[in-house]
């Protein structure tokens, strides 16, 4: 199982609310693409880092994703996750690839790689921001069983991308900025005692 989160304009401050709360109960790893100029990466991560109690860390690739870290896209670069060999660990890898949606990283890729790699334990969710991104990997995710959750208009700097999901149909929950850790908790839970049942 394992979190993505996308976010776009007012994502940085909406980042450091919900990862301050971040539920810790079901430990699960979360990956976060945020559109940022590359030169506030590291900025963002110590900033995110101050507030969160997890370990926070700019995406490598290679890395072995471990529960209860945080990994923020690198700027420039999408981020994906894969199954590492054996099936029983999940890696990342660093694209190149062109802009999808008029940015890199694209949530659309990240959340794509998640309903591959994570299936029914994918749980994505998009914050605020401007345009589209985080919609057809949110498609991907829910054919596959996962979950999404959407930012509620009355908390969002920039309604675009949570509208999108919204008047798509594709949010199993939409929920205000400062909800959303108790929701995603719920969530977690749930997700966690239907994959052990299975």
């Amino acid at each position: 199982m394992a979190v993505g989160i996308g976010a776009s304009a007012g994502g940085p401050q909406a980042l450091q609310t919900l990862l301050a709360e971040f539920p810790t109960e079901v430990p699960v790893p979360v990956l976060v693409v945020q559109h940022i100029h590359p030169n506030f990466v590291g900025p963002l991560v110590r900033r995110l880092q101050e507030a969160c109690p997890l370990p926070v860390q700019v995406a490598a690739a290679g890395d072995v994703v471990r529960p209860g870290r945080v990994y923020v896209a690198p700027g420039g670069r999408h981020l994906v996750v894969r199954r590492g060999l054996g099936g029983s660990q999940l890696v990342l890898t660093l694209s190149d690839a062109p802009p999808r949606n008029g940015v890199r990283p694209a949530a659309d890729l990240l959340f794509g790689s998640l309903a591959e790699a994570c299936e029914a334990g994918a749980v994505v969710v998009v914050l605020t921001g401007t345009g589209r991104d985080g919609l057809e990997g949110v498609r991907a995710v829910k054919a596959k069983g996962g979950v999404a959750l959407a930012e509620a208009q009355e908390s969002c700097v920039v309604y675009g991308m949570p509208r999108a999901l919204a008047e798509a149909a594709l949010a199993d929950l939409v929920v205000s900025l400062p909800e959303m850790p108790r929701a995603l908790a719920a969530v977690l839970r749930e997700r966690a005692a239907a994959l052990a049942a299975h």
